[in-house]
């Protein structure tokens, strides 16, 4: 068996060798994807190409896995040139999987426009598509004609290319199910952690301030400039102090501490940038709430840190646009979309009542579960998805020991490196 698959933007190279060297945990919280898809195709034997779409090219052979970045052309145009661009790097992969001679692809959202990959089937390479986002925020269907257009193409492709589906979340497969009708399977995963990494949250009556922290990219559509809102909205309304902890990266960093400066909210609103795995776990254990304020111009799965906030027993504020609801609804206290005072209301209620609070708190660990549980990983999904193509494939009847190996691995593993030769999720 050769598996061919395309796993979205990340840096697959530079991953893999931190996993080679016993370093997997540095600068990850979750299990990474690429560890898993590697792990899981030894341990049944197959024979992979990965590539992902890292801006910095690479590549690493480990056995009978080869893992290369492999950037886009034109990864920062617009317009015209942005779709060309996606359409030739389908065409570029398509024509990799042949000469690979794969006997199945697995294609990651955000890679390209989904219509372009059916020059696979016109090579016969089976393909699946793997939903990190969903087709379009939840409740905010496209409305413009080149969008419609894209997704009518799209469609097209679900309903007639792919033998398969899978995903982070229920809204993915919603919206897949939309447009292909449910004749395509659609087989949903969890992220994974490291359980034992995580500690529960003991009642504690410090709750002065109450710290709420958000985790994830710093762009305008993840909402970051809404919390600066909240916080400003906040001011002077509850019994005690309300502070916001920002942690990441993105376009938008240097332009957010400006605001935060200009307003005036330095002593509510601490914008830490890109931190350490260390110092992540320490504002995680100290805060009291999450805060995932998706926009609607953003195509969001399912945020990893709605699961990283159930393991630290955390209750969660949020709206329907990070598809966090149906799964872990009895943790969170919604918010409606993109409206400040909403969230403002949601976040005073949790400072205040306790007895909700707790309520909410009282329900992560049961929820948390699914996170840990590796039968409902990504291996494992990928394993059903083969055995829908392949009736004759033999599944494992574990998983436990595909994530055993996965960061344990050490100093001297058998590898040879060449230098040389999405975020996914945005609205064009």
């Amino acid at each position: 068996m050769k598996l061919f698959t395309a796993l979205g933007p990340g840096d697959i190279v530079a991953a893999h060798r931190a996993q080679l060297s016993g370093d997997a945990t540095a600068g990850e919280t979750s299990i990474i994807f690429s560890g898993q898809v590697v792990e899981f195709c030894q341990a049944q034997g197959i024979e992979l190409l990965a590539l992902s779409c890292n801006q910095r090219r690479d590549t690493i052979q480990d056995g009978r896995s080869q893992l290369e970045n492999r950037p886009r052309w034109c990864e920062k145009c617009s317009g015209v040139r942005y779709h060309l661009s996606r359409i030739w790097y389908a065409v570029y992969l398509a024509m990799r999987a042949w000469r690979f001679g794969a006997d199945l692809a697995v294609i990651d959202s955000g890679t390209a426009h989904y219509f372009a990959f059916a020059l696979f089937g016109f090579f016969q390479i089976p393909v699946a598509i793997n939903f990190h986002n969903t087709l379009w925020p939840n409740g905010f269907e496209p409305k413009g004609r080149i969008a419609r257009l894209i997704l009518a193409l799209d469609a097209w492709f679900f309903r007639h290319v792919t033998f398969a589906t899978a995903g982070v979340s229920p809204e993915c497969g919603r919206q897949v199910r939309q447009l292909a009708g449910s004749q395509v399977p659609y087989l949903e995963y969890r992220t994974q952690y490291r359980c034992e990494e995580f500690q529960f949250r003991r009642a504690d009556s410090d709750r002065n301030p109450f710290r709420v922290i958000y985790v994830g990219r710093i762009e305008r559509n993840k909402g970051v400039f809404d919390i600066a809102a909240i916080a400003q909205s906040l001011r002077g309304r509850s019994r005690g102090r309300i502070s916001f902890d920002l942690c990441g990266h993105g376009g938008a960093l240097q332009e957010l501490r400006a605001i935060v400066a200009k307003q005036g909210l330095d002593d509510v609103v601490h914008v830490h940038g890109r931190v350490p795995r260390s110092k992540l776990f320490e504002l995680l254990e100290r805060a009291h709430a999450v805060i995932v304020p998706t926009r609607s111009d953003f195509c969001e799965g399912l945020p990893a840190v709605c699961a990283e906030a159930v393991l630290c027993g955390l209750p969660i504020v949020t709206s329907r646009l990070s598809n966090a609801i149906p799964l872990l609804s009895p943790a969170i206290m919604e918010a409606e979309p993109e409206n400040i005072e909403s969230f403002a209301n949601a976040v005073l209620r949790l400072a205040e009542d306790r007895d909700e609070y707790d309520e909410l708190s009282r329900a992560c660990p049961g929820l948390a579960q699914q996170f840990c549980d590796r039968s409902q990983s990504y291996p494992a999904a990928l394993d059903r998805l083969i055995s829908t193509r392949f009736p004759q494939w033999r599944r494992l009847t574990s998983y436990d020991a595909v994530f055993a190996r996965l960061g344990r691995c050490t100093q001297g593993s058998p590898i040879t490196a060449t230098e040389g030769e999405h975020e996914s999720g945005r609205i064009r």
